[in-house]
């Protein structure tokens, strides 16, 4: 068969998707195989999997990279070609300079400065090339590049290009010396009617408040999302007030920011210096809604278009994602999930579909398990080589998802490992760790013995389709089966999902859990419901503070060994730590 199309990411969080006959069949972050949280660098590990697996390379009718500048290359040469892990800590000794640690992240805010020299390197263009078609494996015709923020704008496509008209809306911190887009959609064209440059970024915005609070640049912004609602308006209002001076939404409806990106820590450090930490993280995140709404709410006010769909990394942000369907009039609405740039190499995999003459329509994808699948024999074989039963008890029930759902009734926490693996950032109970969303004291067990978590952080619940209504406010307004955005809760969800929501504003990020989707996974919350009465449980994703989520059976077994988990279930088999018994 061909008809097989790549998309690559080689940025943070390096992923391929595969789409083939319009489908997309599989897709992959590297990090799950070479264990580097948020990977960066060329996906060879996830590449050769594919083509071992999934298609030959003879197979490949394009591969299409998540970007058109040179920069990626050199970024990838500047590191030997090496992966690394993505995400930047403020150095004290240079934070009043405006510099971040890390010569990369300077390195790739200053480039808009030598963008004409590079862009115009032919010799340059031809030595990329040669490595992008040594890597893929892949002659060089084979090889397409799209600008980074069309690929985000593709990775929805498939789920509006039935809608009558759609605005997309991309926003992140920069990806092509770009940082936000809109585009419309009509039928299968996509027109881009405005950008906003990367030396204007939201995102850099967040990033720079990330850092200054002593967190990673790059990948703790949830964090400073899920401190936020700790403080109110009056606390944080007078930040807010001079960081509205900062950036704003100009009567063009651009994102406008007054000084340039190697200027911003210092300006934000100058800001908040001796403002409590809560205050800053709920001054950002109102800032961050309030453009967003202003930005959306003027396109679809402008154009008429009341449809919108939205992906890049800022809109990882759930809490603005809800404010968004709260406060903007719209029909309908679409968040991409896991939206930052690994969802590029989706919506790179689309666009090499849509420029065959061969391709067909492009289909919506469901469910995101769209990773790699362990056979039960090679769960079997790993139990044997990690010789688990000098340290755990295994048994083979007759119904799993029964067994579990007893041990969480009895308030235990129980790691589950099963089927394919989810894509993305969100553990969707295939790579889970589960517990009693009803016991509060279930944070403090996973908090301080398996995840090593912020105290500060919600959990989340997986939901029974049916259970919905009873959980969650205005779920019927948008689909959530990928917790890509909060919403309000009931006061019975207050009391039945205490432990899986957020303390503060009582907010829940939940997964809507389809029988179709996952047969096993709702069976198992099915029979804690007949136990309980309670149609959700606590979902949050089975790795060890720090690392990737498991993807292999032996990391599974490492995340047990090197965690206080006591229960794991995998594939058919439960096991027990025995020095627990």
């Amino acid at each position: 068969m061909t008809n097989f199309f790549l998309g690559i990411h080689y940025g943070h969080n390096a992923t391929v998707a595969v789409v083939h006959n319009g489908k997309l069949i599989f897709c992959q972050s590297e990090e799950r195989l070479n264990r580097i949280k948020n990977s960066t660098g060329f996906p060879e590990k996830t590449l050769a999997y594919i083509y071992e697996n999934i298609c030959q390379p003879n197979l490949v009718e394009s591969a299409t990279l998540f970007q058109q500048s040179l920069h990626g290359y050199l970024f990838l040469k500047q590191h030997q070609f090496k992966p690394f892990q993505y995400g930047y800590f403020l150095s004290p000794e240079i934070k009043n300079a405006g510099k971040f640690q890390s010569s990369e992240l300077m390195w790739k805010l200053s480039q808009w400065k030598a963008r004409s020299v590079t862009e115009k390197n032919q010799s340059l263009y031809k030595e990329s090339l040669e490595y992008w078609s040594s890597a893929t494996r892949l002659p060089p015709e084979k090889i397409r590049f799209m600008k980074h923020h069309a690929a985000h704008a593709y990775s929805v496509f498939p789920h509006i290009q039935d809608w009558s008209q759609a605005l997309v809306f991309t926003l992140d911190g920069v990806g092509d010396y770009v940082s936000a887009t809109v585009s419309r959609i009509s039928g299968e064209k996509l027109e881009l009617i405005q950008k906003t440059d990367h030396r204007n970024s939201l995102g850099y915005f967040y990033s720079a408040i990330t850092a200054l609070l002593g967190m990673k640049a790059g990948e703790h912004e949830f964090k400073v999302m899920g401190l936020a609602p700790y403080s109110s308006e009056k606390y944080y209002k007078s930040i807010l007030d001079k960081l509205r001076q900062l950036i704003w939404i100009d009567e063009t409806g651009q994102f406008v920011s007054k000084y340039p990106p190697t200027a911003l820590t210092r300006v934000l450090d100058s800001i908040i210096l001796h403002q409590r930490f809560d205050n800053v993280a709920g001054a950002i995140q109102a800032l961050v809604e309030e453009l967003i709404i202003q930005w959306i709410r003027y396109w679809t006010e402008k154009t008429g278009i009341r449809n919108v769909a939205v992906s890049g990394g800022v809109f990882m942000n759930v809490k603005a994602c809800q404010k968004v369907l709260q406060q903007v009039e719209m029909d309908r609405y679409f968040v991409m999930p896991s939206a930052a740039d690994e969802s590029t190499a989706i919506g790179a995999a689309y666009w090499g579909t849509m420029q065959s003459t061969k391709s067909s329509k492009l289909k919506p994808f469901e469910d995101l398990y769209l990773g790699m699948t362990y056979s039960e024999q090679d769960i079997e074989e790993e139990l044997i080589n990690s010789k688990v039963e000098q340290r755990y008890l295994i048994r083979r029930p007759e119904n799993i998802s029964r067994s579990v759902a007893q041990l969480l009734a009895d308030n235990e926490v129980v790691a589950r490992y099963a089927g394919r693996m989810e894509f993305g950032a969100r553990a969707l109970g295939n790579r889970s760790i589960l517990a009693n969303p009803s016991n509060f004291e279930t944070i403090e067990l996973i908090n301080a013995s398996i995840k090593n978590r912020d105290f500060w952080m919600p959990f989340t619940p997986s939901i029974l389709d049916s259970d919905m209504p009873r959980y969650i406010v205005n779920h019927n307004k948008i689909f959530a089966p990928y917790m890509v955005i909060t919403f309000d809760t009931t006061d019975l969800a207050r009391q039945h999902l205490k432990a899986a929501i957020h303390p503060r504003d009582k907010t829940a990020r939940p997964q809507c859990v389809l029988q179709q989707w996952n047969p096993e996974y709702y069976e198992l919350i099915s029979e804690f419901k007949k136990l309980t009465g309670i149609g959700a449980v606590l979902n949050t994703s089975f790795n060890l503070h720090g690392e990737p989520n498991v993807c292999s059976p032996r990391d599974a077994i490492h995340t047990m060994d090197n965690s206080g988990l006591r229960y794991l279930a995998i594939g058919h088999y439960l096991l027990e730590k025995r020095e627990t018994i």
